[in-house]
């Protein structure tokens, strides 16, 4: 869009040129002699004065819808980085005798803690930690991983 815009205000500016020149070769044919009046001069001047103009003000309708595609991004950047931001649960858990691993699991997944009870019930298994959970109150967040949560109810 912005080259276009400039390139209108370049073409102008050329057919305007392109214009002067042809209208002085005219004058030339016309009355043979190859001198350039006063009034002519001044009236090229006017010309280029308002192509100038002309090319002042596609200038600043660039900037503009610069300004207004630059404030556009930034609006969308930051709406995305809005809505992208999740958000941290947390909770505290709270281990009672003779709760299953996969009890906890459950209770993770439900309070948003954890995205899937079977992968971390899987863990502690793996691990070798289900059997090493303590008893206790334990305050999680979602941003911590299985291995944290792990290390944090069997210590």
């Amino acid at each position: 869009m912005n080259k276009t815009i400039r390139n209108i205000g370049i073409g102008l500016f050329l057919a305007g040129a392109a214009f002067q020149i042809e209208e002085i070769v005219e004058k030339e044919e016309i009355t043979s002699t190859s001198t350039i009046t006063e009034d002519d001069y001044e009236q090229a001047q006017q010309e280029l004065t308002e192509v100038k103009k002309q090319l002042a003000e596609l200038q600043l309708d660039l900037n503009t819808a610069q300004q207004d595609q630059t404030n556009a991004t930034d609006k969308v950047v930051e709406t995305a980085t809005t809505e992208q931001t999740p958000t941290v649960a947390s909770m505290t858990l709270s281990v009672e005798v003779g709760m299953a691993s996969s009890e906890i699991s459950a209770q993770l997944a439900e309070a948003g803690i954890i995205l899937n009870k079977v992968d971390m019930d899987n863990y502690l298994s793996d691990q070798g930690l289900a059997e090493r959970i303590q008893i206790g109150n334990y305050e999680l967040n979602s941003s911590m991983s299985l291995k944290q949560i792990a290390e944090t109810i069997t210590r």
